[in-house]
């Protein structure tokens, strides 16, 4: 298992380029494999009626590499 995210900006470098994702809340315990990610896209963060997307760790993982994402803070 990869570390478990930081919240904040997430930018993607590839197909993409420039997609923004905010990552909200990680939920994880110590010692435990598993973790869940709430993400939503920038443009919505602060729309408090916009939906965004809860995954486990193994979601993520696979948009972080399929997107390229890289955090920004």
């Amino acid at each position: 298992m990869k570390s478990v995210p930081k919240t904040g900006l997430y930018l993607s470098t590839k197909k993409v380029e420039g997609m923004r994702l905010v990552v909200e809340d990680v939920f994880a315990e110590e010692g435990d494999d598993f973790y869940l990610v709430n993400v939503i896209d920038e443009a919505s963060k602060d729309d408090f009626s916009a939906m965004g997307d809860e995954m486990d760790g193994e979601q993520w993982e696979a948009l972080v590499a399929e997107y390229g994402l890289v955090h920004q803070g």
